[in-house]
């Protein structure tokens, strides 16, 4: 299969041995992750907000407007306001970040030279698409899915080299 040289300068020499195709995967795999985890986490920042949100509804808070400052929050309402506001900026960032993430991600597969491997790492790794919702898309069985998921992951790695030459390098660097 298609190997690469794991050595690079600045790395221990440990890391100075061949990778397998099954390393190769595991590199595409976890770039792959990130959007998988930024997506959870947006969800979970989301559920937090509506969390705070409906702890606002269920509580009596009488305002006053004319008693708040700006040295810091005084009282629960303003305190709970402020979180909400925090983590919304927050969930902002982040959508931004995985929308930045989503588009490179889409531009390194257009590397992929076989169009249902595209399909493939575009359905699950863009999309978060569940393997047998692709398998039914392709019209495919999803045991051939996960056959071409497996060379795709491969094709992903090879058209986007220098990349993951790069980003290994920064790891070894520190």
């Amino acid at each position: 299969g298609f190997q690469r040289n794991r050595c690079q300068k600045g790395c221990v020499p440990i890391m100075c041995s061949v990778l397998t195709d099954k390393e190769l995967s595991q590199q595409a795999k976890d770039y792959f992750a990130q959007i998988r985890k930024t997506d959870r986490l947006i969800q979970r920042l989301k559920g937090t907000v509506a969390t705070l949100r409906s702890g606002l509804t269920s509580q009596n808070y009488e305002l006053k407007p004319d008693k708040v400052q700006s040295s810091g929050a005084k009282n629960p309402l303003e305190s709970t306001m402020i979180k909400i506001l925090d983590l919304e900026r927050q969930i902002t960032a982040r959508i931004d970040e995985l929308a930045t993430m989503r588009n490179d991600t889409f531009s390194m597969i257009k590397n992929v030279p076989d169009l249902d491997q595209q399909n493939i790492l575009i359905g699950r790794y863009i999309q978060l698409k569940e393997w047998d919702d692709i398998a039914a898309e392709l019209s495919f069985s999803p045991k051939w899915v996960l056959k071409l998921h497996g060379k795709a992951l491969l094709e992903f790695y090879k058209g986007n080299q220098e990349f993951f030459e790069k980003r290994l390098k920064a790891t070894c660097e520190g």
